[in-house]
């Protein structure tokens, strides 16, 4: 898809997403700030359909800081977010066989805009708009398959807009309930592989794909200025053939044989619990 494709239709999205919808928008929230830090577990699987597959399981934290209220002219919330995450994966491979224990790690980070269509004080619905970036690595390198194929580290980047809608509830006791789902808009993407013998460093380039996420939050307050949440999570990503490799410093085209590398048509699938403590 073209670049002037996509930039029309991102356009499109965001107006439609905050504009065509405003008259249904009610009174902000009362103005307030908190920040959010816990653990994460995860089991996530990569797959580049008829060549590969990675799954294993990460553990992680998470850490965010918000502020609701009418102090951001059109919007009525900020919020920004920080993911890491750590573990290994198993490789399988049709070809190249398998590969035990590879060490795997996530990071991302996202910062986003929102604005309430609803709010009754006991049930919020907003939408929010936003930008983020998401690393994930593997570093084989060092390490044989059970056909003898060695290792490579990889690093994929992806640069995205969250797109979504949360809808939150209040109830009594101290317990509120929140759940979203979200488009992620793919901007671009890297592939950099290192250590690829006998080739050199390369990368290539993505442009086509997309997200999706979803969400449920469980809330208990449990003082006068804390709160306590388990969030089941599921995301997914779905990304297209790359652009032909170039060499990481020359730029020139990295060739294998009389075509070239491509970073095949992947996708990958997490699902996992995260917990907060809030305050």
């Amino acid at each position: 898809m073209g670049k002037r494709v996509k930039a029309s239709i991102f356009k499109s999205v965001v107006c439609l997403h905050f504009f065509v919808l405003v008259p249904l928008c009610a009174a902000s929230a009362v103005q307030r700030s908190s920040f959010e830090i816990g653990p994460s577990l995860s089991r996530i699987t990569y797959k580049e359909p008829g060549y590969m597959q990675n799954t294993g399981v990460l553990h992680g934290v998470s850490v965010a800081y918000s502020m609701r209220g009418d102090a951001f002219g059109l919007f009525d919330m900020f919020r920004t977010e920080a993911d890491a995450a750590w573990g290994s994966v198993d490789y399988t491979s049709l070809r190249t066989g398998t590969m035990q224990g590879v060490p795997d790690s996530k990071f991302e980070t996202r910062v986003m805009f929102g604005q309430n269509l609803l709010d009754n004080g006991s049930v919020v619905i907003a939408q929010y708009l936003g930008f983020g970036y998401r690393r994930l690595t593997d570093n084989s390198y060092g390490m044989t398959s059970t056909t003898g194929d060695a290792g490579y580290d990889r690093q994929s980047n992806y640069y995205y807009s969250p797109i979504g809608v949360q809808i939150s509830s209040s109830f009594k006791d101290g317990w509120s309930l929140d759940g979203s789902v979200e488009y992620d808009y793919f901007w671009y993407g890297t592939q950099v592989n290192s250590h690829y013998t006998p080739l050199p460093t390369f990368t290539n380039h993505q442009s086509g794909g997309y997200g999706l996420r979803a969400s449920v939050k469980v809330t208990k307050k449990i003082g006068s200025a804390s709160l306590l949440s388990f969030e089941p999570f599921f995301r997914y990503w779905n990304i297209n053939n790359s652009e032909l490799a170039r060499d990481k410093e020359t730029s020139a085209l990295v060739v294998n044989g009389s075509s070239g590398i491509i970073e095949p048509a992947n996708n990958s699938k997490e699902y996992g619990l995260k917990i907060g403590l809030e305050f």
